[in-house]
């Protein structure tokens, strides 16, 4: 089913609004600040991930669907251009609140419209990962909420404000919260969905499902999530984050399809979903990354304006906890031509320097200089509003790890010293590179060798590792079977390549005072498009479940500080598998056992981090 995104109504934020949000940013902002060296980057911020991020599940929402029922609802007939009954496409004719929550509903006349309910949609494809129970469901105004597939209210123990669901768990039924009624003058508004337990009343940082599970060890009673006053974020998505260095927000802020230009068009805390095009507001972020103790790592949308970077600065500023540092990035991998923003800032890079294209000088060439030009500009401007605070912000530049030569472009900018006075490296607090292995095995050119490999009788694991590793299920080096076929293949095999990689990176960062950061990082087996080969895509995701890959997550951890590399953010916390990849630590959040998850534990919890002045 298609999920359409509502943008956020363009409104200035009123007094009771912004009251709501100090509030917000300043609670639990009690996390230690963590002495490690590795970094996670988050999920992304959606119903069908699988992950239980906030404690009301209605802000991860995939979005309102306007629907109708045949014959029900007059005029629910002739639909064109991909709308039905179940989605009739007329989000814009919604009339919404300012936190996004419909005013008012169609009259059941009314010919202008086909739509005569709005619906939201929950969990569904989530690999089961939302608790099954009864759920309970406040919210304020007066109407009817109804729900569906996973959903069934259990009108007994209902009343106005606050209904109580019986919730299935299934992957394939998500909950449909649906608004059947609402009260004009008095809608139906700031509706909360809460799972079922809560925390122990004699550890409030415990995840409980039952109350026999605090009384059970010793830890009070359990405290509903009904209960729990001023708490945002899952217990249980806490614990996991927990001790890494910083939380890059990559995929909450959208960052790789982000239309946000203005502030005034930014996300806010109190919208009633915080999965539109704009992402998750900052204070959100910001309030996760104090309540874990982790540097945030926040991605600036591509579009921003200066305006915007101000503004971002100031709330930052006044919600980040005082120990911990802000890491800033500018739009996300400008040279990654996959993703809409390189050639943006490519027809920046000819517009800035038609001299230097008139001379025969590719936008190729000068798009580095373009991209590292205005992240030293947002960089400045986000710096002087942090005042005397100025030494905590961290800005970066996005390398690609690969190519050395973008990340001297980027920290050299040589077309744009002239705009700026100097290097862009002067200006700028680290190089971050994506030190990724193994993603030449998906490409289609070696996918007759590959094809080899199903025939195994272990499905092609040994094959796939001896690639990555250089040695054979018993420890022995070996010839990678891919060498000599692709130019990406290394003797030494996959893992030990992407080493040069970072021994070459960490040179040029070095050569200009700059230390190396990774940006996003482990393996990178994944399926071209087009690419429908279901063997491989089975092969890859048993290579990410073989004991083999943590052991590669822990050689290309050590191969990093051999190198001198300082905090690694790894590519990511949760994910599904699926032909899109097998990007996660973990394969949903309750999930432990994972090879990947297992090796990069320790340096959350124990390995103190590795260069010098990295304490707190």
């Amino acid at each position: 089913m298609t999920v359409r995104l509502l943008s956020r109504p363009a409104a200035l934020a009123t007094a009771a609004a912004l009251a709501a949000m100090a509030s917000f940013g300043a609670q639990a902002a009690n996390g230690t600040p963590s002495n490690r060296g590795v970094g996670v980057n988050l999920g992304a911020f959606d119903y069908f991930t699988p992950d239980l991020p906030t404690i009301n599940q209605l802000k991860r929402a995939g979005g309102w669907f306007t629907q109708c029922s045949y014959p029900r609802d007059a005029g629910c007939t002739g639909f064109t251009n991909g709308q039905s009954s179940w989605d009739t496409l007329e989000q814009a004719k919604l009339d919404l609140d300012e936190q996004g929550y419909p005013k008012t509903l169609p009259a059941a006349g009314d010919t202008n419209v086909k739509y005569r309910t709005v619906a939201a949609l929950m969990f569904q494809d989530d690999a089961r990962v939302h608790p099954a129970g009864k759920y309970v469901v406040l919210y304020d105004g007066a109407g009817t909420l109804e729900y569906g597939l996973a959903g069934t209210k259990v009108a007994a123990e209902s009343k106005p404000g606050r209904d109580v669901v019986s919730v299935t768990n299934s992957d394939n039924a998500g909950l449909l919260l649906t608004i059947r009624a609402t009260t004009p003058g008095n809608h139906i508004r700031n509706i909360r969905v809460l799972p079922p337990g809560g925390v122990c009343s004699l550890d409030t940082a415990q995840f409980a499902l039952t109350s026999a599970e605090c009384s059970g060890k010793g830890k009070g009673e359990l405290v509903p999530f009904e209960n729990l006053k001023g708490r945002t974020w899952h217990p249980s998505f806490v614990a996991d984050l927990k001790g890494f260095r910083t939380l890059r927000f990559l995929d909450w802020n959208k960052t790789n399809t982000s239309p946000l230009a203005n502030w005034v068009d930014r996300p806010k805390v109190n919208d009633a979903l915080w999965t539109g095009t704009g992402g998750v507001p900052t204070p959100a972020m910001i309030s996760l990354a104090n309540e874990v103790g982790a540097d945030p790592w926040i991605n600036l949308p591509t579009h921003a304006s200066d305006d915007y970077a101000m503004r971002f600065a100031r709330q930052a500023k006044s919600l980040l906890a005082p120990k911990l540092n802000l890491i800033v990035e500018y739009s996300n991998e400008p040279w990654n031509y996959g993703f809409s923003q390189s050639h943006w800032m490519r027809e920046q890079a000819r517009a800035t320097w038609p001299d230097q294209i008139s001379k025969g000088k590719s936008d190729y060439e000068l798009q580095p200089s373009w991209y590292a030009m205005r992240s030293v500009q947002l960089c400045q401007i986000v710096k002087k509003e942090f005042g005397a605070d100025a030494a905590r912000v961290k800005c970066v530049f996005n390398g690609q790890a690969s190519n050395s030569w973008i990340s001297a472009q980027q920290m050299d900018c040589p077309f744009a010293v002239s705009k700026l006075g100097q290097a862009c490296s002067k200006f700028m607090d680290g190089m971050a590179i994506a030190p990724y292995f193994a993603s030449h095995i998906g490409d289609p050119a070696v996918r007759s060798t590959v094809k080899t490999w199903y025939t195994q009788p272990d499905g092609g694991l040994n094959k796939m590792f001896e690639e990555i590793l250089g040695v054979d299920a018993n420890g022995n080096k070996v010839t990678p079977p891919l060498y000599g076929k692709t130019r990406e293949s290394d003797i030494d095999g996959s893992v030990a390549q992407v080493k040069k990689w970072m021994t070459a990176n960490k040179t040029e960062a070095t050569n200009r005072g700059l230390p190396l950061m990774a940006y996003e990082g482990g393996q990178h087996l994944v399926m071209y498009a087009g690419d429908n080969d279901q063997q491989w895509l089975n092969l890859m995701i048993a290579a990410n479940r073989d004991p083999r890959m943590g052991k590669a997550y822990s050689q290309t951890l050590t191969d990093w500080q051999a190198v001198g590399g300082q905090v690694y953010a790894m590519y990511n916390h949760v994910y599904k598998p699926g032909k899109y990849g097998v990007w996660g630590l973990k394969e949903t959040q309750f999930q432990g056992t994972n090879h990947k998850w297992q090796a990069v534990l320790p340096y959350r919890d124990s390995k103190t981090c590795w260069w010098t002045g990295c304490t707190r």
